[in-house]
């Protein structure tokens, strides 16, 4: 979960990437800013690391009229016009594209945009994101005079709940937008400099949809390069931190199983721990499953009795159908079903793609055999046991 307190919330800022390249079709930015102060106007392009300004020019007090018009090639390129001391739009540009931006600077989330699509999808996630923002600042502010935990408590599920129903918003948009480069910015909006809101390794997905959409529409540009890197920066993390969570846990290497049997009692799969186990995938219609079933009655037989163990998971979706399987067969070893009409997650886990399909695990359950029947399985047994 996430927590409030880790946040110092700071004036909104909507991170997002962009690119441009030369070319003699430009676009126009025309500005109209009504400001209450003299200040200065600034105009940059936002690269995908960087933000680089193009022009500037002064501005009165008052109303004011300013054009400017820039160099661009086929690719979108995200742009931000803001006020010296004010707030920044973002804008993304078309080729040949004529944007009139209009906006005080009191007020800058009130601004109008004519002339550019993609510019008004961008101010929707501009608009949506300013508001759950400022929601987030509100609750961190009343987190940190809290001192009652349960108030806390609350707090915490409160802004869970904020965070979660913008990125629901994020992602109908980039559904609905899955080859629009403003879903670029949908990704990469944060609520401060080190939390962004697709922040978990359950966003993976959503990132790369959207850089998978990037490599078919613009392979060279440096957004794409940059989201690709940001991928498998994410996958490497995500690596690591399984990786210390085995190290931690340490208590089984592979993937826990806890199935009922015949009678709904759940057998863990590391209760067996000491013992060499035969984890077996069956199905009960399978042929090659009960050839194989009868050839592992004899070695079952012949092995229970030196630490030898079947864990044997059906993967029959109709729990009925396998208990009357198992009471004509009479299997001696642990049989187990998860009946699950959606599917099996022992089959998920264990990334079962066909039947049979077996793993022999060690006393320290490390899994030292794959696939191992009739005489094969017997010389294995033979050397561990």
């Amino acid at each position: 979960m996430r927590k409030i307190s880790i946040f110092i919330l700071t004036a909104l800022v909507v991170s997002i990437i962009g690119t441009s390249c030369s070319n003699k079709d430009g676009v126009t930015i025309n500005i109209k800013v009504k400001s209450h102060e003299k200040s200065m106007l600034y105009l940059a392009r936002l690269d995908f690391k960087q933000s680089v300004i193009l022009d500037s020019v002064k501005i009165s007090e008052g109303e004011n009229s300013k054009k400017f018009r820039v160099t661009q090639g086929v690719e979108p390129t995200f742009y931000t016009v803001s006020v010296k001391n004010g707030g920044t739009i973002t804008l993304l540009a078309e080729q040949k594209e004529k944007i009139t931006v209009t906006f005080d600077t009191q007020k800058m989330l009130d601004y109008t945009i004519v002339g550019s699509s993609s510019s008004l999808k961008v101010k929707a996630l501009a608009v949506s994101f300013a508001k759950s923002k400022q929601k987030i600042e509100e609750l961190s502010k009343k987190y940190i005079e809290s001192e009652s935990k349960t108030e806390k408590d609350a707090l915490n599920k409160e802004f869970d709940r904020i965070v979660n129903e913008q990125k629901a918003f994020n992602l109908k948009f980039i559904k609905e937008n899955p080859m629009s480069k403003a879903s670029i910015m949908a990704i990469y909006q944060k609520y401060n400099d080190n939390v962004y809101l697709f922040d978990s390794s359950d966003d993976l997905v959503t990132i790369k949809t959207v850089a998978s959409a990037g490599m078919a529409l613009y392979p060279e540009s440096d957004y794409t390069k940059g989201m690709i890197a940001d991928v498998k920066r994410i996958e490497a993390a995500i690596r690591n931190n399984k990786m210390q969570q085995m190290i931690a846990s340490a208590e089984i290497s592979i993937p826990e199983l806890e199935i009922p049997n015949k009678n709904g009692l759940k057998i863990k799969l590391s209760s067996l721990k000491g013992k060499v186990v035969l984890l077996d995938f069956w199905i009960t219609g399978n042929s090659g499953s009960l050839l194989d079933n009868r050839e592992l009655l004899e070695i079952y037989s012949k092995y229970k009795g030196k630490g030898f163990e079947v864990y044997q998971v059906a993967l029959d979706q109709n729990r009925d159908e396998w208990l009357s399987a198992i009471e004509s067969m009479s299997l001696p070893w642990i049989s187990v079903c998860e009946g699950n009409p959606n599917g099996s997650y022992a089959a998920l886990a264990y990334n079962i793609s066909q039947i049979p399909a077996n793993f022999l695990i060690g006393r320290d359950q490390s899994i030292i055999g794959k696939n191992l029947y009739g005489d094969n399985l017997r010389k294995v047994l033979a050397s561990v046991l």
